[in-house]
């Protein structure tokens, strides 16, 4: 998150809490440790630091306090933090509030170039002994054995992480869950460094494993395990690919490895990443003894899935793979044949109305996406796709009765974009369409057609009916002031002046009274400042017990 708008990023109670600590005054010290380095002193129930570290895009890229909040990432002792951060870098330095420099340290090589081999060798001995993580990692960097040993070194090193970070509680936290992800990252590094494929494989691979178990003892809110699934299945796949000139026994080790891998039982329930490693598998295809494994391997896996109605995707993934096995290696005429037995599939079909665009056969386009609409009737989605195809073909065969019939049809399905195509088909008669159409659409009653007579108006800057529209739904006043201020200048500044006291009203929170205050600035653009000099002095009176209010009140 950005310094410049933190507050959209945390919960409301945190930021209310933290911004009263810091209109309190509560954060006595600032040390300044770098360009963009900052410690802070917040005095809470106790005194707590906070450090806050940002790029030169105010990117927020590290931060934390040593008070025991431990209900989410951010606590209300480093929202306080922010928002003096934020007065320091707009240069409203807060009264009374000095900033300190850390003091230079001298750097680390000249110390250390000033120590003897023996010495050297005992700290890092010390250090080594303390840090489980650090030991590991030095062995498994600057240690070398045979394969099974440098892959117990990797076991030890991340069993070494996991420990680290669960604690005693066995869960990783949120705000500890991407150090967590960095520093297993490093196991990949060790996986691309080394020249042996097969051991690159079985690290990457335990990295894989781990890293999904990870998603039930840590906190994935911020996606750094998925990423680090993800790393993890890229660093196979470049394995496998940057080794396709092995010989044939190295290429069947490999995808024997592949294929053991795909089934760990660590992947019951997260089948898109067992789909991710057969997918790999396809680099193997062109050795044909693999082919007919994968292939035999992705039958069996469809037989499993094929009569749960819950794992339909994962049917139509395999199916895919196949496919492009058989687009590869297969006879066109096989290919063919293993799409039109797919159809249900809503891809092959895709697959099947694409081969018929290239060869300009639109009646079988158009057939093949009516045969889509009956089938998919329950999925919204999917007719409207197979709509929108039909409606293309109808336009290559220049039926134009049809195209306004499903232009229309698609219209009222909530695609407005086929208004313009309406237009377009009966050239001349515009007010006509768009006064039918906005009857209809005024007549519907649910949200959809609400919506869409909304967007018609618009588009169409019928100011009397947009008037009309603002009239009901008052809280739109916000968006089309602008547009209406010209002919309804005096209704408009009634109804935003009622919108602006509606929303003072429901105010509870700091939050809500900065919300005020942004209305009423986009107010006076409309009113003028005579009119907000006239409604800020209302409402201060009005709410003169909440000082907060009046407070953000006279920010305006």
């Amino acid at each position: 998150m950005k310094l410049n708008d933190f507050e959209k990023h945390i919960d409301e109670t945190i930021l209310d809490r933290g911004y009263d600590y810091y209109d309190e005054g509560r954060i006595n010290e600032v040390i300044k440790q770098g360009d963009r380095d900052y410690l802070f002193t917040v005095a809470g129930t106790e005194v707590y630091q906070v450090f806050v570290k940002f790029d030169d895009q105010g990117e927020i890229t590290q931060t934390g306090c040593d008070c025991p909040y431990d209900f989410g990432p951010i606590c209300k002792h480093q929202v306080a933090a922010f928002y003096v951060l934020t007065d320091i870098i707009d240069n409203r330095q807060s009264e009374g509030l000095k900033i300190e420099r850390a003091i230079q340290q001298r750097f680390l090589t000249e110390v250390l170039d000033n120590l003897t081999k023996e010495q050297l060798i005992t700290i890092i001995i010390e250090m080594a002994e303390k840090d489980e993580i650090l030991k590991n990692g030095l062995m498994m960097r600057y240690s070398k054995g045979n394969p099974r040993q440098e892959l117990q070194k990797c076991k030890r090193l991340m069993e070494s992480i996991v420990s680290k970070y669960q604690g005693r509680s066995g869960y990783i936290e949120y705000r500890e869950a991407d150090e967590f992800a960095d520093e297993m990252d490093e196991l990949l590094e060790v996986a691309n460094d080394t020249e042996d494929s097969c051991l690159a494989m079985d690290i990457a691979s335990m990295l894989l494993i781990e890293a999904v178990e990870a998603f039930q003892y840590a906190d994935d809110s911020d996606g750094s395990i998925g990423q680090l699934v993800s790393a993890a299945i890229d660093a196979i796949e470049n394995i496998v690919t940057n080794n396709m000139d092995l010989d044939i026994g190295l290429k069947t080790e490999l995808f024997e490895k592949l294929v053991k891998l795909s089934d760990e039982s660590v992947f019951d329930g997260w089948e898109d990443f067992r789909i991710d490693l057969l997918q790999i598998g396809i680099e193997f295809a062109e050795v044909e003894s693999l082919r007919n494994k994968l292939n035999q391997k992705i039958e069996a896996m469809i037989g499993k899935f094929a009569k749960n109605s819950y794992q339909r995707y994962v049917v139509e993934a395999l199916l895919r793979i196949e496919l492009e096995i058989k687009s590869r290696y297969g006879a066109k005429a096989e290919v063919d044949e293993f799409i039109r037995q797919n159809l249900n599939y809503s891809s092959f079909r895709e697959a099947l109305i694409d081969k018929h665009i290239k060869e300009k056969d639109f009646q079988s386009v158009i057939e093949l996406a009516l045969e889509g609409e009956k089938k998919d009737r329950d999925a919204a989605g999917l007719v409207a796709r197979w709509k929108k195809i039909r409606y293309t073909a109808y336009k290559q065969l220049s039926q134009k009765h049809e195209q306004q019939q499903l232009a229309k049809e698609l219209l009222l399905d909530g695609n407005f974009e086929y208004y313009q195509e309406l237009k377009a088909l009966d050239p001349g008669n515009e007010t006509a369409l768009y006064n039918g159409l906005k009857q209809e659409l005024k007549a519907l009653k649910d949200w959809r057609g609400k919506e869409l007579y909304r967007t018609l108006i618009v588009d169409a800057k019928d100011l009397d009916a947009i008037m009309d529209y603002v009239r009901e739904n008052p809280q739109s006043i916000e968006t089309y002031a602008g547009m209406l201020k010209e002919k309804f200048k005096d209704e408009v500044i009634e109804i935003y002046q009622a919108y602006i006291k509606g929303a003072a009203g429901a105010a509870r929170n700091r939050r809500d009274y900065q919300s005020v205050g942004r209305i009423i600035k986009q107010y006076k653009k409309i009113a003028g400042q005579k009119n907000q000099d006239k409604i800020i002095q209302e409402l201060v009176i009005f709410y003169k017990k909440k000082p907060a209010f009046v407070d953000e009140l006279r920010k305006v």
